[in-house]
């Protein structure tokens, strides 16, 4: 199918955008997900979703959506990890351009007419993401990500192991690039973002629009917050970029002795995320939570009365 000025024809050829969605137990999200991928302004896409041996209702809800939408393609097998669902994805698309997404965020409807027409008028980019809201798991939002918008900004950021320089699931990829970048490597599972950014660096142009197209949710199962491994992974794919460069090694970060570790601790740390968004109603949510879920703890009610005395101080 291709989208032309006075309206859509189908046809045999392949659609412009294969949007790649790996899902593992997402059932609580899903919906609103796919949902925000087929109110698109631009509809000439295939959705190509991997079911990566969910044990919940993500796979039902994957078919009857098929059976109302012939865009949506299910891959379904057993659990492999991310990379593996991503690969998969990859080797079944079409498209001359990926889109990824998850299955817990939602984009906003304009996301994949303006990214496709950067990618058209700019050929030589072969990365593209966006500015992104983080929510929290209700979908309450927290705080704008600006990332870096030039390729000499991002790469600076990724060779100082910041796979967040892009913001993966808001990220439009040339297929042809990917391919010849070698798609994910599994040794870098969990990480695999980063890994395939700087390679895709060295065959084209890395960019961000300052355009928010994605709300990104944030929630316990979606945090991959193991650091000493996370650590490694990030030295072994960033150092040998850096050696080429003469740059230093980069040395181990300590572990951070603040890092959330359970419900609580993350609900107090979305309280001071939404805080510094200007997000006072979540803020305040987000802090009670955290003191519900652990009342002895005097951090969770610190933050509770800075969320409360802070929002009262900002001028309606």
């Amino acid at each position: 199918m291709r989208q032309t000025g006075c309206g859509f024809q189908v046809n045999s050829f392949a659609p412009e955008i294969s949007v790649v969605i790996p899902v593992y137990n997402a059932a609580a999200f899903l919906r609103k997900a796919l949902q925000s991928i087929q109110t698109q302004t631009f509809r000439d896409f295939e959705i190509i979703a991997i079911d990566d041996g969910s044990t919940d209702s993500s796979k039902s809800i994957l078919e009857a959506c098929a059976a109302t939408d012939p865009r949506l393609k299910i891959i379904s097998r057993p659990n492999t990890g991310i990379v593996g669902a991503l690969n998969d994805g990859l080797a079944a698309a079409q498209g001359e351009f990926i889109a990824r997404m998850d299955g817990d965020d939602w984009a906003l409807p304009t996301r994949f007419e303006v990214q496709l027409a950067y990618l058209r008028a700019h050929p030589a980019c072969v990365a593209l993401g966006t500015d992104v809201v983080y929510t929290d798991p209700e979908g309450a939002p927290l705080i704008r990500h600006r990332p870096a918008q030039t390729h000499a900004m991002i790469v600076a950021e990724l060779l100082e192991g910041n796979g967040g320089a892009l913001i993966h699931p808001s990220v439009f990829f040339s297929r042809a690039a990917v391919e010849q970048a070698g798609r994910y490597r599994q040794q870098f599972n969990f990480i695999e973002d980063l890994d395939l950014y700087l390679r895709l660096s060295e065959i084209g142009e890395l960019a961000n629009l300052p355009d928010v197209l994605l709300r990104y949710r944030q929630h316990l199962k979606s945090i991959n917050r193991t650091q000493g491994t996370r650590e490694a992974l990030r030295l072994a794919i960033v150092n040998p970029y850096r050696c080429r460069r003469g740059l230093p090694d980069l040395i181990p970060r300590p572990p951070e002795a603040d890092y959330p570790r359970d419900s609580a601790d993350w609900r107090r740390y979305w309280a001071y995320d939404a805080a510094r968004g200007g997000e006072w109603t979540s803020a305040r949510k987000n802090a009670w939570r955290a003191c519900v879920l652990r009342p002895a703890d005097r951090r969770n009610w610190r933050c509770l009365r800075y969320a409360l005395r802070s929002a009262r101080s900002v001028p309606s």
